[in-house]
């Protein structure tokens, strides 16, 4: 008769465990969530707004450029570049902006970055990105928010 060891069953939830417990301490804003005051970007009708978003290991240098007439009504665009820093390095990376409102409330949320699992991106530390964005209408700031997988040193 074969026995079967309970150790890789514990391994996996454990594992399971604790990418769940990271990803909800690592500031994953859902819509309708508020952003405090602190962590809030001021969004500014003007050309290269340029910034530093830090939340400890992660880090982000942007860039962002509002086209178009109106952000109450929703029509302007953002033209958002970036570059993010993980300490440590992470073995997955994703950067998600959050558009608020005046209270800071969470209108919505979009992927800005990707960096795939163990890619060759992924375990560099400079995270490059640029793109195009629709500001949602009633955007007054943005903010940011990450999930990460730490590096680890199995290939």
């Amino acid at each position: 008769m074969k026995k079967y060891s309970a150790m890789p069953f514990i391994k996996t939830s454990l594992s399971l465990l604790l990418i769940l417990t990271f990803l909800n301490i690592s500031g994953c804003a859902g819509t309708g969530s508020n952003v405090p005051p602190e962590k809030r970007v001021d969004l500014i009708q003007a050309e290269n707004n340029q910034g530093l978003f830090k939340s400890p290991p992660f880090s982000l240098e942007y860039s962002y450029t509002l086209t178009g007439s109106s952000m109450i009504s929703g029509s302007s665009n953002m033209i958002l570049a970036g570059r993010a820093f993980y300490g440590g390095g992470a073995d997955s990376l994703d950067i998600r902006i959050l558009f608020l409102d005046s209270a800071g409330t969470v209108l919505q949320k979009k992927m800005i970055y990707s960096s795939g699992f163990r890619s060759d991106d992924a375990r560099g530390s400079k995270h490059v990105f640029q793109k195009t964005l629709n500001v949602p209408p009633g955007s007054a700031s943005i903010s940011f928010t990450y999930s990460a997988i730490d590096r680890s040193s199995h290939r």
